[in-house]
Parts: structure tokens; sequence; C-alpha cells
């Protein structure tokens, strides 16, 4: 009986994921054309566009442009160290990692966000030691007034996607406790497109705020993003993070831009 149940509910899961496929097939999260393979995330001429960052700055997760085992931080980070304690990111930001956060953010398109999530995912198999010991998840958060305009804050998105990816492995992040509220935008600060990196520290300067302290005491502190240019929000943030007592600030996007 319960052999003759489950074959049946296996049967009905599958015609009903055929249908869906039939009347919505999966299409390239950059340029919406359909996909050919199941579990799929962007086509073929796109997915030729993507540039992993399996070999970067440790602190600020800027590609290296030399492929060594454990690359030292970059110039910049030894010049001007960032406040967060190390940093990861999936893609250099471009073609289609790029076009996919543009369609998530700008297009209203928050489904992407799980794909996308696990992408954010994978990324941390690349990431410092020191990443080993998340206890909290944190997304960089979005003034009230952009959120109620966009309706959802896709660092939030993905990082609830990221932890779910954790969770369907059984992985230790899975059980992190996630936090969407621990960071506060006090002021709805302008886009950082197109400023320089100096204009981009001021334009973020006591933009944050911890809204309860306690939360964040002691606790190592994994801070969640789409994108890093130059890294000032993630500094802004990882500033009152570590202010309200976090042990430690680790910075995962899923793009990595250059300013």
């Amino acid at each position: 009986m319960n052999g003759t149940t489950t074959g049946l509910g296996g049967l009905g899961a599958r015609l009903w994921r055929a249908a869906l496929e039939l009347l919505y097939p999966a299409r390239c999260a950059a340029c919406d054309a359909l996909l050919e393979h199941d579990g799929d995330l962007f086509c073929g001429p796109c997915a030729l566009t993507l540039a992993p960052v399996d070999c970067a700055c440790p602190r600020c997760a800027r590609p290296s442009p030399v492929r060594i085992p454990r690359p030292p931080p970059c110039l910049g980070c030894l010049q001007r160290p960032p406040r967060f304690d190390a940093a990861v990111a999936g893609f250099e930001f471009g073609g289609a990692v790029a076009e996919a956060i543009r369609n998530l953010k700008w297009h209203h398109m928050p489904e992407l966000a799980t794909p996308l999530g696990e992408l954010a995912y994978r990324a941390l198999e690349h990431a410092p030691a020191g990443f080993g010991a998340i206890d909290l998840i944190v997304p960089v958060p979005l003034h009230a007034r952009r959120l109620r305009k966009r309706e959802f804050n896709q660092a939030a998105e993905l990082a609830a996607a990221l932890r779910e990816a954790a969770r369907a492995r059984n992985a230790p992040l899975g059980r992190v406790a996630l936090d969407a509220r621990a960071l506060e935008r006090t002021r709805d600060t302008p886009p950082q497109t197109g400023l320089d990196a100096a204009q981009r520290r001021r334009n973020v300067l006591d933009a944050f705020r911890v809204r309860r302290p306690d939360d964040v005491r002691g606790r190592h502190v994994l801070l969640v993003d789409d994108v890093m240019t130059t890294g000032a929000t993630a500094d802004a943030c990882a500033a009152v993070l570590s202010r309200a007592g976090a042990a430690a600030v680790l910075v995962l996007t899923l793009g990595r831009a250059m300013p």
C-alpha cells in the first residue's frame, strides 16, 4: 500500500513539473532565452561570460592577477585595511552575472534570488578559513523608503537563499540564524554608481546602525550583499557591527566589480 501510494505521488509530482515546464519553460536569468537543460541558470552563450573568482585578495575579494595557492592581501588592503575581516565573491561583476543581478533588483524578479543564492553559497568553497565560524547571517539593509518602492531587499533574498542551499546539503550554515533586521540604514543614500572610492565612503558615512547590539555582540557575522565595488558599503556596515561588539565580520557577495 505504502509503496503504491509513494509511486503514484512521485508520478503525480513528475507530471505536475512537466506541465509547469510546458506552460512556463525555464529561461536564462540574464537574457531571457529558453534554456535547453533542467537546472541551468544561464543559456550557453551567457554562461561563457561567467568569470568565477577563485583566486583573490583574502581581505576584499579583489581577483588576483596571478593564480597562486594563497594570495596575500592586495596593495589597496595593505594601504587602507577594510574594517571587515575577510571577503569572498562568486564572480567578477559583468556579463551574465551583472544582467541577472540587474534583473533581480530593477526588473522586480525576486524569484532569481533562489538560483543566485545557490551560486553565492558555492562561492564559500573559496572562503578564507575564518568563514567556518559563522554564527549569524546579516544582509546589507535598504532604507525603508527604497524598500517600500522595491518591495524586497535583494541582499536579504540572497541571504535566505544561500542559507536554504546550505540547509539542503545539511551544512552547518543552514542552521545559522539569519537576522534581516540586525542592521538599519538610517539615511536614504544616493546610489553609489558613478562615484569614486572617496565619494562612496562619504556617501555611506554614518548611514547604518545596529538595532540591538546584544544580538551581534561576540558573534561571527556573515554580511551578505549582491555586489562589492570599492567595499565602502560593506566597510560602513562592518564598522557599526564591530563597534556593537561583533567578534568578526566576513563579507559574501555574488559579484565583485572593479572600482
